[in-house]
Formats: C-alpha cells, structure tokens, sequence
C-alpha cells in the first residue's frame, strides 16, 4: 500500500465515524466522494469491514492482544459501532481491516455482507435474482443455495421462482418469504414497510398473530411495538419508486418519512415530540432534498427548524 492508499484510507474512515454523529458535514462529504473515484471505493469498504465486525465482534479480540499500539492498559471488548469507528480512528486502521478481512474469509456457512454509503448498489444472486441495496443499508446473504437473507435498511428484490428454495428475507421483527415476485423492503424508524410489484409474498413475524399473504398491487407496514400490521393498496409503480428519485407515503407516520428522507434525500431531519404521531400522505422528489423537506413541512403546516447539520420538524406555535 503506497503513501496515496493508505491517507485515502484514513480519510475514509474519518468520513465513516464522522457519519455515525450528528455533526456530519454532507456537503463536505460529498466534495471528496466526487473528488476521486477512489475515495467512493474506499468509503464503501468501510462500511463494509464495519459490517462485518459488527457481526463478528469476537474477531478483534486477537487484534487487542497483538497490537501495542492499543490505546489503554487492556484490550478493550468491542462495543458496537461507534466504538468500532473510534478505533479505525485512532490508528488501528490496518489491523482491524485484516480482521475484517479474515472474517470476510472464514465466517461460517458461506455468508456475504453488503452495504452502501451515499449511493446505491445492484447485487446479482446465483439465480440471476436481483437486488437493488438502497443507500445507507446493509445485506446479509448466508446458505449454500443463499437461501437466508437480512436486510437493515432499505431494498429493491427481483426474485426468480424457485420451487426447490425457500427463500426467507428478514428484515427487522418481520420475515418475508414464499417468493417469486418484484417487491420492495423498507426497515427505518423502527417500523417494516412491504410493497409487492408483481407476484405474492407471505410476512410473518412473533409479534402477528397470523401469517400475512400480499399479492401485487398490494403492501404492509408493521409496527413491531405495537404488533400491528397495517395492509394497503399500493398504486403501479409506486413501489420501490426511490430508484426514480421519488418518495410516495399513505398515511405514514412523520417518524418513518424523516428517516425515508434522511437515507434517499441526503438530510438529517429529527421529528419533535409534538408531531410524531402526525401522518402523512403525498409524494415527495428526493433528489434535492433540502427542497423535498421544506414541501413537506408546508404540507404538514410544520415548522421547519435546523438542529446542529440538520433538521427539526415540530408542531407550530400558535
């Protein structure tokens, strides 16, 4: 690794734990990311070796017992992602991408870990499925027949039927499965959103009492506190439509849209308490996404306010 790697590096990984807090510079970000094609790559193996400890934790405790130049008196266990970014942050960049890698290497049964920064990522299964990883998610591909598949974020799949696997896709407290279909998977805000294209689906999780069936034309949104499961129509090509840089809600909770615009419009935005339970039901365009706030503030009739590099959406004074 010459000199010009190893800053790029380092660069990338100041930009990764700078994304985990509430002070990141996007704008910033952005500049480097279009500054060098390199800075992109480097950015999205990040996220990857962060993905990958977060799933092996038990893969950097050699790393604490080798390395002198640990901070502290002791190896200290890991202790989730900010912890992680830290390290890389306070020179351990080299050893713990070695770790990663090994975990890339020897994990069990056969897994495959993705995950995206600013854009999305298209991922070819075996069976010529397809799927579209949105930004600021991450996919998890395990099984010889890559049968089993967790999904943190948001996704696009373009199944092919397959009566010999069943295929089951998780994606926080739900599990959707029985496929042969086109369909759209979105975890955010605590809540699962699934919207189906064309063919049927089954979801399922502890928290419902009974499996759900969607067929086409058809979508749920599951909230895993209170064990409901909300069924709707979902108009033609309305689904998986942030791939057309465009964001379309029925009576979706305030908390679910600002957390839909801070992963496809590139804003930070919060909901105050006073308006989380507000609803909303239009269409937004992402693709300026300062633009795509303020016409939902108006909207709603919210006030619109900045919080440190963000937004805050609140109730008016009257």
């Amino acid at each position: 690794m010459n000199d010009t790697e190893q800053e790029i590096i380092e660069q990338a990984a100041a930009w990764h734990l700078a994304s985990l807090g509430d002070e990141m510079d996007w704008d910033a970000f952005t500049r480097w990311l279009e500054a060098d094609s390199r800075h992109r790559a480097a950015f999205d193996e990040m996220a990857l070796a962060d993905t990958l400890i977060a799933d092996h934790p038990e893969a950097l405790e050699p790393i604490g017992v080798a390395n002198d130049d640990w901070v502290g008196e002791q190896p200290q266990p890991y202790v989730g992602r900010r912890s992680f970014a830290m390290r890389w942050a306070g020179g351990a960049i080299a050893a713990t991408l070695v770790a990663a890698m090994a975990v890339w290497q020897i994990g069990p049964g056969n897994v495959q870990t993705y995950a995206t920064g600013m854009e999305a990522r298209r991922i070819a299964l075996d069976d010529g499925s397809q799927i579209e990883l949105a930004p600021h998610s991450s996919l998890k591909i395990e099984g010889r027949d890559q049968q089993r598949i967790a999904l943190d974020g948001g996704a696009w799949f373009d199944i092919r039927h397959d009566p010999s696997r069943q295929l089951a896709i998780t994606a926080g407290q739900l599990e959707i499965s029985d496929i042969g279909t086109q369909f759209d998977v979105q975890s955010a805000a605590g809540q699962v959103r699934v919207q189906v294209a064309e063919g049927r689906v089954r979801v399922s999780s502890d928290a419902l009492g009974k499996p759900l069936s969607l067929a086409a034309g058809h979508g749920v949104t599951f909230d895993p506190a209170g064990g409901t499961a909300e069924v709707a129509s979902v108009q033609a090509g309305k689904a998986g439509e942030w791939r057309e840089g465009r964001l379309s809600f029925d009576a979706a909770p305030l908390p679910l849209v600002a957390a839909d615009l801070s992963r496809y419009a590139g804003v930070r935005v919060s909901v105050a308490d006073n308006a989380r339970n507000r609803r909303f039901t239009g269409t937004l365009v992402i693709q300026d996404g300062e633009t795509a706030l303020r016409d939902l503030s108006q909207l709603m009739d919210l006030e619109l306010g900045r919080s440190g590099k963000g937004y805050r959406l609140e109730v008016r004074n009257r």
